[in-house]
């Protein structure tokens, strides 16, 4: 795995023309696993999270029908 593969929040948002909003819906709803499809690469004692996504398998979760889900 490239370390290109995992990017960050905005360029997802723009590569597969959702808003930041919608990821995040997606996440909360369980798509978008942690470790698969997203991680925190902050350091434990950060005050906020640093989030990377998997471009290619975020893009494919989100193709996939919602009764294939």
């Amino acid at each position: 795995m490239s370390k290109s593969d995992w990017v960050t929040t905005s360029v997802l948002c723009a590569a597969l023309g959702i808003s930041t909003k919608h990821v995040w819906k997606l996440r909360n709803e369980g798509l978008l696993k942690q470790g698969q499809h997203w991680r925190n690469i902050a350091r434990p004692q950060a005050a906020r999270p640093t989030y990377r996504w998997h471009l290619k398998r975020c893009e494919k979760a989100i193709e996939t029908p919602q009764e294939l889900r």
